[in-house]
C-alpha cells in the first residue's frame, strides 16, 4: 500500500465505493484506475477483508453483503439503483405466491448453502430466509439481500454483481454468470413466466443463461411456480424438466399435468388448501 496515508485512505475509499456499487471489482481494473501495483491492490483487498467490506476471490473481490458499511459516493448510482436500495423485495400480497414460497421455504434446513434469482414469487421466501439459521444466501436480487443484511439470523449474505436491470430490480449477465459458477449450493430457488409440459420453464426474456447457471452449481433445483403459467405460451426454454429437481405450485395444478410433470422425475410439491 501507499506510504502515504492520506493517499492510502483515499484508495480504499474508492476501493470501498467501487465494491458496494458494483458488487465485484477486479485487481487489473483497480490497479488502472488508481494507478497503483496490483501488488498494492491485493493489500488494500486484504485489509478491506478484515475490516468485513468485501470477500477476496480469484483475481479480485466481491461484495460482503453482510457488511454495514455504506458507500461514501452515492452520487454514483444510477437513479433505479438508488432507489432499489429502499425498494421492498416483496411488491405485491399475492396469497397465491405466499402459500407457494412458504411451502418451498420448509426445503430449507438451518445452515444451507442456496442461491434465489430474482422474481416476484422466489421474493416471498424473504421472511423465512430471515428466520432460518445460519444460511449462506447468494441472489441477483438487491431488494432481497438488502433485507437479508438489514434482518438475518446470523445469515451469510452474497450479491451476485454484474449489469443492472431495473424491471427486474437485479443483477444480470456474465459477471453474474462467472460469479455464480464460483459457488457450490444445495438449493437453487428460481421462478418461472411459463411452465410448458414437454419443454420445462419458458421465458418471453432472451437471457435464460443466469437461471441456467444457477441450476448448474447446485445440487437442487426448486422452481416456484403457479399452475396459471402452464397457460401462459413463452418462446425461449430456460430450464428444461430434466435440470428440475423439483416444483412447487399451487392446489389448482390438474392431476393430469402433475403426472406428466412427474414422469420427468421432477418432484411435485402442491400448497394446502386456501382457507376461504
Amino acid at each position: 500500500m501507499s506510504r502515504n496515508p492520506q493517499r492510502a485512505t483515499a484508495n480504499l475509499r474508492h476501493i470501498t465505493d467501487a465494491i458496494l456499487l458494483k458488487g465485484r471489482v477486479s485487481v487489473v481494473q483497480l490497479a488502472s484506475s488508481l494507478s497503483v501495483s496490483e501488488v498494492s491492490i491485493r493489500k488494500y483487498l486484504t485489509t478491506l477483508e478484515q475490516q468485513g467490506v468485501l470477500i477476496r476471490t480469484h483475481g479480485g473481490a466481491v461484495a460482503n453483503a453482510s457488511s454495514n458499511v455504506q458507500p461514501t459516493a452515492n452520487y454514483n448510482l444510477n437513479t433505479e439503483q438508488a432507489s432499489s436500495l429502499s425498494q421492498p423485495a416483496i411488491v405485491d400480497n399475492d396469497p397465491c405466491k405466499r402459500a407457494i414460497a412458504a411451502t418451498a421455504a420448509k426445503l430449507i434446513s438451518p445452515f444451507s448453502r442456496i442461491v434465489v434469482d430474482s422474481g416476484s414469487t422466489t421474493a416471498h421466501l424473504l421472511p423465512y430466509l430471515q428466520t432460518i439459521e445460519g444460511l449462506v444466501v447468494m441472489t441477483n436480487s438487491l431488494p432481497i439481500a438488502t433485507a437479508l443484511t438489514q434482518k438475518s439470523n446470523n445469515a451469510t449474505v452474497l450479491m451476485s454483481g454484474g449489469t443492472w436491470d431495473p424491471l427486474s430490480q437485479s443483477f444480470q449477465g456474465q459477471m453474474s454468470e462467472k460469479m455464480i459458477a464460483s459457488y457450490n449450493f444445495e438449493m437453487a430457488f428460481v421462478g418461472a413466466s411459463g411452465l410448458d409440459l414437454v419443454k420445462g420453464t419458458t421465458t418471453f426474456h432472451e437471457l435464460t443463461k443466469l437461471s441456467q447457471v444457477m441450476s448448474d452449481s447446485s445440487e437442487q433445483t426448486i422452481v416456484l411456480a403457479q399452475s396459471d403459467k402452464l397457460f401462459k405460451k413463452m418462446p425461449n426454454i430456460e430450464l428444461s424438466w430434466g435440470k428440475i429437481s423439483t416444483l412447487v405450485t399451487d392446489n389448482l395444478l390438474n392431476d393430469d399435468a402433475q403426472h406428466h410433470i412427474q414422469n420427468y422425475g421432477v418432484q411435485v410439491i402442491c400448497t394446502p388448501p386456501m382457507e376461504k
